[in-house]
């Protein structure tokens, strides 16, 4: 394949599109059941919404990014920020946080909030009939 083709096909891929629309789908209420639990945060110090924190390291697993400075480094870019705020819905988000604030974030994040948000998906998908 040359190196036009490989062009014309990233274009193409709409990977991200589509990994929006299937959360979208499944997980319909997903950003509001995040800014629910109780955030571990000092509320004075808080830049970041635990959506914006959330979705920030589910892409950085999505994508195959293995090391947080990976995903710092890679995900530093307008595109990786404009999708991150249409996944978190914070119209403010101007620049990606650094992954030292995401791992002060979960670290400090508590496991029943943790289980709260699994029972709440593992519920929508099967009272939404999604999985048969």
């Amino acid at each position: 394949m040359r190196k036009r083709e490989k062009r014309e096909r990233r274009k193409k891929e709409r990977a991200i599109v589509d990994f929006i629309m299937v959360m979208n789908h499944f997980f319909h209420y997903l950003r509001e059941w995040l800014l629910e639990m109780d955030d571990p945060r000092n509320k004075s110090y808080i830049t970041y919404t635990q959506a914006d924190l959330f979705y920030m390291g589910l892409l950085k697993n999505v994508c195959g990014q293995y090391s947080m400075r990976g995903m710092d480094e890679n995900f530093n870019e307008e595109n990786c920020i404009d999708t991150l705020r249409i996944l978190s819905g914070n119209k403010k988000l101007n620049e990606m946080s650094h992954y030292d604030t995401l791992n002060y974030y979960l670290e400090r994040l508590s496991p029943e909030c943790v289980s709260s948000l699994r029972k709440k998906m593992v519920t929508s998908l099967i009272r939404g009939k999604k999985c048969r």
